[in-house]
């Protein structure tokens, strides 16, 4: 889509402009890094509280069963329920484990795309949204495994279904509010980013056209002359 990608060499320090880009992608992109480990502990609190509060709706009825008689499925059943009271423990390695990937944070790939037109940006936040949003319906869909085992019930009856071997929440799902908030100071970075990265390259651009110049002069017969 639009002009291909480039990768700017800002490993080392090069005069004037160059080297002002270099450093404002450098902090822009360290800004972006902060700002998504700040949407992950939001994801992380989002998840942990939509489990409690299943938690808190399902395992009381759960516990005041009689199992009496039925030794076996007493059993089974306190079995299940210590895994789904220990779920909010494990909430904060599924987040990271769905969400802190690279392919997701586009700062942390040092290829950028150089088309910065308003549909390539609209087109790029609403993928990073829609896969965050998808990775964020197979967090809630690992708590479905454990609630499904408990509740003796399909999970795939009403709210999930089974997508790449696992189960994901197809309701309506809206992001919290600091989510939001969050999400959208990264695409006002990110925009502010690929803006950078066009500049860069039409820097790296002149400096070719620069050298070729250059060159040509050096070859020309009044040189030799």
């Amino acid at each position: 889509m639009g002009i291909g990608p480039y990768t700017p060499d800002c490993s080392e320090e090069s005069a004037g402009r160059d080297s002002d880009l270099c450093k404002k992608m450098k902090s822009t992109r360290e800004k972006m890094e902060d700002e998504t480990l700040i949407f992950i502990e939001a994801t992380k609190s989002f998840a942990l509280e939509w489990i409690q509060r299943e938690i808190e709706a399902n395992v009381p009825p759960l516990k005041s069963e009689d199992y009496s008689g039925k030794a076996e499925t007493g059993k089974k059943k306190v079995n299940e329920l210590s895994r789904l009271e220990d779920l909010p423990f494990r909430i904060q390695d599924i987040v990271e484990e769905h969400i802190n990937r690279d392919e997701y944070w586009v700062h942390r790939n040092q290829l950028l795309q150089t088309d910065i037109s308003r549909d390539y940006l609209e087109f790029k936040k609403d993928r990073i949204k829609r896969d965050l949003t998808s990775n964020i319906r197979m967090i809630l869909g690992c708590a479905a495994e454990i609630f499904a085992d408990v509740k003796d019930k399909n999970p795939e009856d009403k709210v999930w279904v089974r997508e790449r071997g696992k189960r994901k929440y197809i309701c309506i799902l809206r992001f919290s509010d600091e989510m939001t908030a969050s999400l959208n100071r990264y695409f006002t970075m990110l925009e502010e980013l690929l803006v950078l990265g066009n500049e860069m390259n039409k820097e790296l651009k002149k400096e070719v056209d620069r050298g070729e110049g250059k060159n040509k002069l050096e070859k020309s017969p009044e040189k030799d002359t």
